[in-house]
Parts: structure tokens; sequence; C-alpha cells
């Protein structure tokens, strides 16, 4: 019998108003933990930003729902070839650096980077880069989960905090545990000219 994709998601969409676990999904413990601190709507714009867990990519088309929309950018192939079929069918997958995201101003709700935030180029630039493509209102989430080691730092949180603010996202927020971390800000409806881009007075 021919798989019809959007028939396929159609019924992932509604198993997820029956509050299936993200345990039939795959996702270590830390991971669920995380995808459920996204708070995510149906309908939501979100762009991830760099696709070091393409695991994670049925969890969030089932937050989503039909009428989500998710753009995958990372400038490596051999990442982007880890997109399933269903996910690729579904999401628009973009081969691109995210200093330079070739994405619409204003234009999501979200941006996620999945354990990704430390290899995505100048992270000045890639944050400016967030602050250009969200909505007001729009967030940012930082997540890494597992225990932190050598070959995967986590961020800074202070430097972090300071980067954010200077770019111009406010509302920062952060869970910070041994099995997982989240970092949080948002880009306020109405705010001005951030700091970082300002002249000299």
């Amino acid at each position: 019998m021919f798989r019809d994709p959007y028939r396929h998601l159609f019924f992932e969409a509604n198993a997820a108003s029956h509050r299936i676990s993200h345990e039939s999904l795959g996702l270590k413990w830390s991971d669920q933990v995380i995808a459920e601190r996204l708070n995510l709507g149906l309908g939501s714009r979100l762009l991830v930003a760099g696709l070091t867990s393409p695991e994670i990519l049925p969890a969030l088309r089932l937050r989503l729902g039909l009428t989500g929309q998710l753009v995958i950018v990372d400038p490596s192939d051999e990442a982007l070839k880890k997109v399933s079929q269903n996910d690729a069918f579904w999401a628009m997958v973009l081969k691109a650096n995210l200093e330079q995201i070739p994405i619409m101003e204003a234009s999501m709700d979200a941006v996620l980077c999945w354990s990704s935030y430390m290899n995505l180029g100048p992270l000045s630039q890639v944050t400016n880069e967030f602050f250009r493509v969200l909505a007001p209102g729009g967030r940012v989430f930082i997540t890494y989960s597992g225990r932190a080691h050598p070959l995967s730092p986590r961020p800074c949180l202070t430097g972090l905090q300071s980067l954010f603010i200077k770019t111009g996202f406010s509302r920062l927020d952060s869970e910070i545990e041994e099995d997982f971390f989240l970092f949080k800000a948002e880009k306020v409806a109405g705010f001005s000219l951030p700091m970082s881009r300002m002249g000299n007075a």
C-alpha cells in the first residue's frame, strides 16, 4: 500500500493531542525534558539552527502539527543527509552558513539550537541573525542534553546572557541541571535597535 506522508503526519499530529510519550520516539530522558520546555504551539514557525540531533525532529513535528513550519539550516552535507525522508518531505532543509541565514526578516516564531550553538560560526554574527529572522515575541532556545564533557562543551551562561542582551534580546531565562542545559531569550515586540548595531552617540 502506498504510504501517504500527509496522512502519516495527520495521524502523528492528532496523536500529539493525546499526549503520546516521547519515549516512543526514542528520545533520551534529558531530550524529553528539554522538548517539553520548548512550549511550541501548533502552527509555529521553527528554525532549527545546526542539525546535531536529527532524532529530535519527529518530536518537533508533533509539536508544530500540520499547520506548522520547520526550517532546518546547516552548512554540512553530512548533517543534512541524516534527515529522514518523512522529515525532509515536511520540512524545508537548507544548506547555508548560520551567520547569513537565507530566510526573510521576522519570519520565524522560534529558533532552536539543539547541542549545536558553539559550532555554528562567529557567535555574535549568528546571534544577530537569530534576532533578524525572529518575529517580535519570537524566542531562541539553546539546549544541550546529557552531561557536559570536553568534546561537547556547553556555553558559559554569563557569556550567553551578555551576548544576547547586547544583540537586543531580553526576558532571558535558563535551566541548568546535570543532564540538561536550556537557555531562552526573547525578541520583545516593539524593541528598538539593538545596542550592538547603534552608532556612537
